[in-house]
């Protein structure tokens, strides 16, 4: 009888010292075992060599990877805004969570939730006259933006890109 050997569980990197840090011209701190940036508190990862943002949202990866507009650096930048506004928006609106920003760190801010209450019905109006203009593609921005899934690639990643270019158009966005 051959004894199969088992694999071990990879642990993760435990940071030493839980105060803030200085990781090349990036200011660390440590937070229930992970990293995050202090200057707009995005989480952080170790890579092999560099420390790296992690992606929390398909329209993040598209965005990282240039998919949006591969030739256009310009343009994949301004689908991009065009898309994490109507995250925002839906989110305000009270649609769906964020998937790349902690709302809960608001809750210990002073007036930080009621702020969004307020916000409600003007962000509600908003996002639904942006869903109008993006026509018959409100389907795809519903699945890839707000429900955060994957659209493929092929027809249905251009009609994506389309609808992106309504709501770049919708919001004036130069």
């Amino acid at each position: 009888m051959v004894k199969k050997n088992k694999k071990k569980n990879k642990k993760e990197k435990q940071y030493v010292s839980t105060e803030i840090k200085d990781l090349g011209s990036q200011q660390l701190f440590q937070l229930d075992g992970k990293l995050y940036r202090t200057g707009d508190f995005r989480q952080m990862v170790m890579g092999l060599k560099h420390l790296y943002c992690k992606i929390n949202s398909v329209l993040e990866n598209y965005y990282f990877r240039n998919q949006l507009d591969p030739k256009n650096h310009k343009r994949n930048a301004l689908r991009y805004v065009a898309g994490m506004k109507i995250e925002y928006l839906a989110v305000y609106s009270g649609k769906t969570r964020s998937q790349t920003f902690n709302w809960d760190r608001l809750q210990g801010i002073p007036l930080g939730s009621e702020l969004f209450n307020v916000q409600k019905y003007d962000a509600e109006f908003e996002y639904n006259e942006a869903m109008k203009s993006t026509k018959k593609y409100q389907s795809i921005v519903w699945e890839v933006i707000i429900d955060n899934k994957p659209c493929g690639r092929g027809k249905k990643f251009e009609h994506f890109k389309e609808s992106l270019d309504m709501l770049i158009e919708h919001f004036d966005i130069k």
